[in-house]
């Protein structure tokens, strides 16, 4: 049997290149009365799936015995030798079906085959336990399948390959739920023991699973590596500590499971951006960011908003990092955010102007001193306002030396491949192809001094095209980010293997650049504030291919 175990995604990535041919169905029904040495063998050419229907037999693969239950599922890879037999004086009866497996491959852009898949691996993507579902589910499929591939007409084989397909169907879901089960009692038992070293090993074993193949697991279904998850549980509970009791930095280091107070300190602010001791102090003041947009503002200044919305995909980073400290989050509803922000009593709210109808926002000037800021501004002028209202001036000069100094920085890395260069950004989302504007570009086309094509100039954010008006932009350099997700995936590769894109002479002479899921590029005005900017500019040499000095 194929013992090795898939991750949900690697499952589902495999199961979306295979498909499955039902070739024979038979009843194997044991004599009771038959002697011992009369043994029941079965080896096939093809792979196999036996659904018991009887209790208390037994079923033997490769040597190793398994037991029968009503509802037990085992599915066998060709070549497995397997014997079948009761143990007590009581009939014994098992559907077996042989089915084939068939993987698509691409022979061309546009045309698949499939290659019949042989053995054991990953293309075999079945447990080696039994599956256990429910006696009153397989027994219907049971008489189904039996039944119809008894009639032997079109219609009855095609419903017996869809009892196969959904026999599959269940085998899979339990190996799935065994899997998810398994990880998340090594996840309970990491955040029981966090502070210690606990090792990864044990953590595999809790899960049944090697080493490797229990971290690529853990990855992929938190999102995040273990030892990556543990300093995340670690930071969170630094935090509460900094909060809640009057411990020096130095204890809090001991508690949480470090020996090196300068290490915490450096992990802590690549984690959060700030110092502990900036973020202990900037905690006094309550602050509520009612629009998305200001949260990035308030990061530059080294502040966290108590109230912010992080109800929206595009601030999964926040929520990621900030959830601890935005206590009390923000909807869209205006009616709801009144009521949270008078539970949240903050000292000071801003918000943009032209997002907020005017009678809203003499409600919220009843709750705190309120700060509109103008959406006709730039990035620049709002945190200044902002800065000035919040009596953190010296922090946004010095934010704004940084940015500048950085600005130089990044335009000598980039000077080589991009001076006097034209670029065009283009954004491959789920539903559509966008060109970046001027606005959404200001990083590139203003602060690096990167050349704008003429017919970006008249657009302001995003401006949707279709490949046959690429050609128009006329740009040097193209840099392409594609969306995450299976959509903007699918409309990349079509347009990478379309006419239109390989007739552009920019593309002819491989001067583009493609980046996937790096976020403020589907929708930039999201991303409009000093600190998503600040890391922007500093992404871009590397978006750009560029490796590190």
């Amino acid at each position: 049997m194929n013992n090795k175990r898939t991750g949900p995604g690697q499952q589902s990535m495999i199961a979306a290149r295979l498909c499955y041919r039902l070739l024979d169905v038979q009843v194997l029904r044991d004599d009771p009365q038959a002697p011992v040495s009369d043994r029941s063998f079965i080896i096939t050419n093809s792979q196999v799936l036996l659904l018991s229907n009887s209790s208390d037999g037994r079923l033997i693969i490769d040597g190793r015995l398994h037991l029968l239950k009503p509802g037990w599922m085992y599915v066998c890879a060709p070549g497995q030798l397997i014997e079948w037999t009761n143990y007590i004086a009581q009939p014994l009866e098992l559907l077996m079906l042989e089915f084939d497996i068939y993987e698509r491959t691409a022979v061309s852009h546009e045309l698949q085959a499939t290659v019949r898949v042989s053995g054991t691996g990953p293309l075999f993507p079945f447990p080696s336990e039994p599956v256990i579902s429910p006696a009153a589910v397989t027994g219907r499929l049971y008489d189904s399948i039996r039944d119809s591939w008894k009639q032997g007409t079109a219609s009855a084989r095609l419903r017996s390959e869809a009892g196969l397909l959904e026999l599959l169907s269940l085998v899979l879901s339990n190996q799935e739920r065994q899997t998810e089960m398994a990880l998340e009692m090594a996840r309970l038992e990491l955040e029981r023991h966090y502070t210690s070293e606990i090792a990864i090993d044990s953590l595999a074993r809790i899960a049944g699973h090697s080493r490797f193949h229990f971290m690529r697991l853990f990855k992929e279904r938190y999102g995040k590596g273990v030892a990556e998850y543990r300093t995340e549980l670690r930071i969170r509970k630094a935090k509460r500590l900094m909060s809640d009791e009057n411990l020096t930095l130095a204890e809090i280091v001991e508690r949480i499971g470090y020996k090196n107070e300068s290490y915490f300190s450096s992990l802590f602010k690549k984690h959060t951006g700030f110092a502990p001791v900036v973020y202990q102090r900037n905690r006094q003041q309550r602050i509520a960011a009612y629009s998305w947009i200001n949260l990035g503002q308030l990061l530059a200044l080294q502040m966290i908003p108590v109230a912010a919305p992080l109800d929206q995909y595009w601030t999964d980073r926040y929520r990621n990092r900030y959830d601890f400290e935005v206590l009390t989050p923000l909807s869209h509803h205006y009616e709801f955010n009144l009521n949270a922000l008078r539970q949240a009593e903050p000292d000071r709210i801003v918000a943009i102007e032209e997002f907020i109808p005017p009678e809203e926002q003499e409600k919220l000037q009843e709750l705190a001193p309120v700060l509109f800021l103008s959406w006709r501004d730039n990035w620049r002028t709002h945190l200044t306002k902002l800065a000035r209202f919040l009596n953190r001036e010296e922090d946004a000069e010095a934010w704004l030396r940084r940015y500048d100094r950085d600005v130089i920085a990044v335009k000598k890395r980039i000077a080589p491949l991009l001076s006097g260069k034209t670029v065009l950004v283009l954004a491959v989302g789920n539903n559509s192809i966008s060109v970046w504007g001027h606005l959404a570009g200001t990083v590139l086309y203003d602060d690096l001094d990167i050349g704008m094509p003429e017919a970006v100039r008249d657009i302001k954010w995003l401006e949707q095209v279709t490949p046959s008006e690429l050609s128009g932009f006329q740009a040097d350099r193209i840099l392409v980010h594609v969306e995450g997700g299976r959509a903007a995936e699918e409309r990349w590769a079509l347009l990478s293997r379309s006419l239109e894109w390989h007739s552009l002479p920019v593309v002819q002479a491989g001067a583009f650049h493609v980046v996937f899921g790096y976020g403020c590029f589907e929708r930039p005005w999201n991303e409009y504030a000093a600190e998503p900017i600040g890391r922007l500019l500093n992404d871009i040499p590397a978006l750009f291919g560029l490796a590190e000095e």
